[in-house]
């Protein structure tokens, strides 16, 4: 993703109050324009092969297919875009699960009013973010993959 340019997100997240949040926190920046919106994981590989955006916010609990689930199909169909999970998890195992299906961020929801936009600048300059949340619990930035691997 380039640094001035106009990036492109797909939101994904079932709960109506916390995608308004997220779409509130992220139209006060001007360089981000969501394309979509869509409450489930199904819809969010049909948008993502479809758009192709730069960014994907990507919810892990989603109704029909899971958030890893569509993650692993959004890899095959939109391979460029990058992928944020933001969730309710925060237990180390599912961050794992997450980066590991080609995720390149992990923001806790209960944080995401703080962090979501570090997250975002974090993987448009092609860094991993996790939730200082997840870190405070001896997550090792360390000790997974790279995301684009």
């Amino acid at each position: 993703m380039s640094e001035t340019s106009v990036i492109h997100v797909l939101v994904v997240e079932d709960h109506p109050v916390v995608r308004r949040a997220v779409c509130a926190l992220l139209s006060g920046d001007p360089i981000l324009n969501i394309v979509c919106e869509t409450a489930d994981g199904g819809q969010a590989v049909q948008k993502a092969e479809e758009l192709q955006p730069e960014l994907i916010l990507l919810d892990i609990g989603l109704p029909g297919i899971s958030g890893i689930e569509a993650a692993r199909r959004i890899r095959r169909v939109s391979p460029k875009s990058r992928l944020i999970f933001l969730s309710q998890h925060d237990s180390v195992q599912m961050v794992k699960d997450a980066l590991n299906v080609g995720g390149h961020g992990y923001v806790a929801k209960i944080d995401a009013g703080q962090e979501l936009l570090k997250a975002i600048r974090s993987v448009r300059e092609g860094k991993q973010f996790v939730s200082q949340r997840i870190m405070s619990q001896g997550w090792k930035m360390d000790t997974q993959n790279s995301a684009d691997g």
